[in-house]
């Protein structure tokens, strides 16, 4: 008898591994023919969607397509023309001038992105005289409204630029990060995208309306089109890269502290976002809500009473007084500030504190005086205030060159700060209103008794 143990577990020879077999190929057969009629599903609902109704002849459908458009049933249109492109195949002119239609109907649509595919697919079989200056001017069209006014640039150079052999506009690298090549045209997609960054913040704090978006980007852009501008952003990019790129190489995201870190600043942007993006979708302000805000709050856009003036600080009272006795009788104010003004931020200016100056405000080179306040309101333009007034600065003689009286300020004055305070008001409603729906669903209760000092007390917890 042997001694080696056989370790191996027998065969059973029964049918249940053959019918297992048999039941597992049947499975997969079903399994390919629903893969199969799924294709088939898709195939017809693909063809479907084009809206080519089957028999329909190349004319027919060339006929179809127009009157969609005619009726303007665009969307319709457009699955129409590309269906009787795929029957058709026709030639490069009559593709080129199709695609044509194609991207018009998709830019009446305000569909951008899809347009400029279309100009673009013309261009690619074949560039039409006829069709060229047109496609130019709704490309550029199709950028600006989309806001890619980094890549409306290199298109402009591009169709400008009759070298063709020098290459392609924006192609030029600009730096190198190892085998990394970095050119004109990424950076300025990188310095876009740091724009439209600065904008979502900006808009969040209303500083402007959505409608402005479009001018505000172009004009942060045009900071950066000068070559030393770029070249600082060019490097403070390839900072920020050339130091990531060591921080994962370390695994500083491994540790724990970067972690929290990371899992934090995660929070927040999302955090900001879902209220971005409740904000966008509750709050539209027209010219009529702005019009009855600024009725409603007439009050708040009072411009007060305001001054022009001019002074001459002296340290001590004893010259003050000399100096006002000699104007008074006739002296050159100018000329007094250079021999006795210690204010040398005024002194070259003839004494002239530049800007208005508001009743109650704070005065530039004086500072809040109720005195100096009191004289200025007082005192006829062109006139000089009839005593030195003190401040912790020395002596002033002050001179009143101009003042205008208090005034309701315009709508068209005011239009963006009308803006601004009723999208801060709309602002704190959406949010407010969200925040308790949300306590409310995820059943937030806050226990106020645990911070209240001792001597305070409360039988009943109140909501949050």
């Amino acid at each position: 008898m042997s001694e080696e143990l056989n370790l191996s577990v027998p065969q059973r020879k029964n049918k249940a591994a053959g019918n297992f077999n048999r039941g597992l190929w049947i499975l997969l057969l079903l399994l390919l023919g629903v893969g199969i009629a799924n294709v088939v599903l898709t195939v017809k609902r693909d063809r479907a969607e084009t809206n080519i109704p089957s028999g329909l002849t190349p004319d027919s459908q060339k006929e179809l397509a127009l009157k969609l458009e005619k009726q303007g049933l665009r969307a319709a249109a457009i699955r129409t023309w590309q269906g009787y492109l795929a029957e058709t195949g026709s030639d490069p002119d009559g593709q080129a001038k199709i695609w044509y239609r194609i991207g018009k109907l998709y830019q009446q649509d305000g569909k951008y992105e899809e347009a400029l595919e279309s100009y673009y697919r013309s261009e690619s079989f074949t560039k039409l005289d006829d069709l060229s200056d047109e496609i130019g001017r709704r490309t550029q069209e199709c950028l600006e409204a989309a806001g890619k006014f980094a890549a409306l640039r290199y298109e402009l150079k591009d169709r400008v630029d009759q070298d063709q052999s020098s290459g392609t506009a924006g192609q030029e690298v600009v730096a190198e990060i190892g085998a990394e090549k970095i050119t004109g045209a990424q950076l300025d997609q990188m310095i876009e995208k740091q724009v439209d960054q600065q904008l979502t913040q900006m808009q969040m704090t209303g500083m402007f309306p959505p409608e402005q978006i479009p001018q505000q980007k172009e004009r942060l852009l045009k900071r950066f089109t000068a070559p030393e501008e770029r070249l600082r952003m060019l490097n403070q990019f390839i900072v920020e890269e050339v130091l990531y790129r060591l921080a994962r190489q370390e695994k500083l995201a491994e540790k724990p502290e970067t972690r929290d870190l990371l899992n934090d600043v995660e929070k927040k942007v999302l955090a900001q976002a879902l209220v971005q993006s409740e904000l966008a979708d509750k709050i539209h302000i027209t010219p009529a809500d702005l019009q009855t805000y600024y009725q409603a709050h007439r009050k708040d856009y009072v411009q007060p009473e305001q001054a022009q003036i001019s002074h001459i600080l002296a340290a001590e009272q004893e010259t003050a007084d000399t100096v006002l006795k000699r104007l008074q009788a006739g002296g050159d104010f100018a000329q007094a500030v250079q021999e006795f003004s210690r204010d040398a931020a005024t002194k070259e200016q003839g004494g002239e504190i530049s800007g208005w100056i508001q009743k109650g405000g704070y005065i530039s080179g004086i500072g809040r005086s109720e005195a100096a306040a009191g004289f200025i309101f007082s005192t006829d333009p062109n006139t000089l205030v009839p005593e030195p007034v003190k401040t912790d600065k020395g002596y002033h003689i002050i001179k009143v060159r101009a003042r205008q009286p208090e005034r309701q300020k315009q709508f068209d004055e005011v239009q963006m700060e009308v803006f601004r305070a009723l999208r801060q008001q709309k602002e704190q409603e959406v949010q407010e209103a969200l925040i308790n729906e949300l306590k409310e669903k995820y059943q937030v209760v806050i226990h106020r008794s645990q911070f209240m000092s001792a001597d305070e007390t409360t039988n009943e917890p109140k909501k949050p």
